[in-house]
């Protein structure tokens, strides 16, 4: 199963009156998923399937990737990708999805879970990942027996340009 992770794109820095939960996308964050969208579409990268963090800065970024990239699939919003979800049920939850003959999942979601979730199925220490936001990674999984993973790309937003891959 191919699995694209997309750290949700900048928001709002995090501050004693607002909730972590209610940080929103800033300007910059939507002008970052509208860049991605136009990468993917330049570079034929339609998802099948799009899974979100119920936090509202993954929950804005996966609403607007749906909304800027025809073909793409509404997004589910699911509780395994809030933040501190343990790395051992994140890949339960993707097992599952690979069980349900789901073949290219993204999901929209936060750090260090992404890194800590990659590290793991790459066989490394979370200590040598590092996601960006608005970033895409994505890796080839296999979990016919212990969950394992080849790394296809990493590209940080600021690289993505049209047409390139």
């Amino acid at each position: 199963m191919l699995i694209t992770f997309l750290r949700h794109a900048t928001a709002e820095v995090g501050c004693l009156s607002l909730p972590d939960s209610d940080r929103a996308l800033i300007d910059k964050g939507e002008k970052q998923v509208k860049r991605i969208a136009a990468f993917c579409l330049a570079n034929g990268l339609i998802p099948e399937s799009i899974y979100c963090s119920p936090l509202l800065r993954a929950q804005q970024t996966a609403r607007i990737l749906n909304q800027s990239l025809p073909g793409s699939p509404a997004p589910q919003t699911v509780s395994w990708l809030a933040i501190e979800t343990a790395t051992p049920t994140i890949l339960t939850e993707l097992s599952k999805l690979a069980q349900r003959g789901i073949s290219d999942a993204w999901l929209v979601g936060h750090e260090p879970d992404f890194s800590t979730t990659i590290s793991r199925l790459l066989g490394t220490t979370p200590d040598n990942i590092v996601i960006k936001k608005a970033s895409l990674t994505r890796l080839d999984t296999n979990f016919s027996a212990q969950a394992s993973a080849k790394l296809l790309w990493s590209i940080p937003c600021a690289l993505m340009h049209q047409g390139q891959t």
